[in-house]
């Protein structure tokens, strides 16, 4: 299952690691000349299996409830302010404004966001005492009227801002449902089962993750939280697992956050092995919190059954006496080439992927090759500077080569 470029790019980024670890004995080129920079040269150490995953945790923590009695006010809200038996230092209509402050009678610009309105009240009495207008002070503050705000972003039908109306109770099914909905756009599914809601709780902003499906499937409906003023939620999209080399169905493949699949399961997923393929050299590429490792799938059924893969991984099935090449990342169409001419270059075989797109870094690419000796190398490629017209620094191509076009912010 073939996938749009811009959903493949960061994947494909990835592969440049199957040669982790660094050789100077780099055979040259059948074409270019690299003096501009020296290339640089990798080779491929034996791989060991990996470790596995670390066990899922996913909190069910739920953001504390919104209080009637304890709101606090925001940008927007609107109050009525009594001072007892003094109707010249009271307001019937008091907005809170863009800096927080509200204006009074006699006082001026007071600081409201942030505080309730019992404080807020308790406020005005001490600044009304302190400043010698009554000498004991009864203040009624009473919120008329607010014009709060949710933020709701991500994979919905209509991402924007949402008011959030006084004495109205908005619950996150609503708030989706004000939104459009959980949707999938072009290339991207939405995982309902990891939104997020971003609150300020205490002086900080914390994130909370809420299963969509548990609200609407399995009836937990503590789940269905009240939302406040302030409150972010986003819909990610499902993250994907990619499958390259000698499959059937290459490509990416969404997972719900958390899922866990067997090697065989992913196989399954990409059509399984294609009739060239090198069954007992499978690779594994992951992410850790050190950056990126690759390992190597072990050949024997059982031990196999025992590594689980997750969203982020790339599985690679290397082939057996195929004569192709292979352009990953920022390209139109990622995949395998024929190597049916005998002078295939690097920009040719872009061309035939479609061109670079948009976003992609033209003086960035990579030639990944493993030469005579087995190592695996790796060589910059300046395809920008070819196609202003210097056609010297345009190798010709080899099968498997892979050539893999970073995007720009890489």
């Amino acid at each position: 299952m073939s996938r749009p470029l811009t959903q493949l790019g960061a994947a494909g980024a990835i592969l440049i690691t199957l040669a982790a670890c660094q050789n100077t004995d780099a055979p040259p080129l059948a074409r270019g000349n690299y003096e501009r920079g020296a290339p640089i040269v990798t080779r491929t150490a034996t791989l060991p299996y990996p470790p596995p995953l670390p066990p899922l945790q996913i909190s069910r923590d739920l953001p504390p409830p919104p209080t009637r009695d304890a709101r606090r006010l925001s940008v927007g809200s609107i109050l009525e302010v009594e001072v007892a038996g003094v109707e010249a230092l009271s307001s019937k209509e008091a907005r809170v404004g863009a800096d927080g402050c509200m204006f009074m009678p006699f006082l001026g610009r007071i600081r409201a966001a942030g505080r309730t309105p019992l404080e807020l009240g308790r406020d005005l009495e001490r600044a009304l005492n302190e400043r010698g207008y009554l000498r004991a002070a009864q203040v009624n503050v009473n919120l008329i009227k607010e014009e709060g705000q949710v933020y709701v972003l991500g994979q919905v039908g209509r991402p924007g801002v949402y008011a959030l109306g006084v004495g109205r109770e908005l619950r996150l099914s609503q708030a989706l449902a004000m939104a459009g909905g959980i949707r999938s756009t072009p290339g991207l599914k939405p995982d309902a089962t990891a939104i997020r809601l971003v609150r300020e709780v205490g002086g900080k902003r914390r994130t909370y993750r809420i299963s969509f499906p548990e609200i609407a499937l399995r009836g937990r409906l503590e789940a269905d939280v009240e939302l406040q003023s302030g409150d972010v939620v986003y819909v990610p999209s499902q993250q994907e697992l990619f499958v390259f080399g000698s499959v059937n169905q290459a490509g990416g493949f969404f997972l719900e956050e958390g899922s866990r699949l067997g090697v065989d399961e992913v196989l399954a997923l990409a059509g399984g092995f294609g009739e060239k393929a090198d069954q007992d050299g499978l690779l594994l590429v992951r992410r850790n919190q050190t950056g990126i490792a690759t390992y190597q799938i072990p050949s024997e059924p059982i031990q196999r059954s025992e590594i689980l893969l997750t969203s982020g991984d790339t599985l690679i099935v290397p082939a057996r006496g195929l004569r192709r090449v292979f352009v990953l990342g920022a390209v139109r169409s990622q995949g395998g080439i024929p190597l049916d001419e005998p002078d295939l270059t690097v920009s040719k075989a872009l061309a035939l992927a479609g061109g670079l797109n948009r976003i992609a870094a033209g003086n960035s690419v990579l030639l990944i090759r493993r030469g005579p000796d087995g190592k695996k190398h790796t060589y910059p490629v300046r395809v920008a500077d070819v196609v202003r017209g210097e056609p010297e620094l345009d190798p010709v191509l080899e099968p498997g080569d892979i050539i893999f076009v970073p995007e720009g912010f890489f």
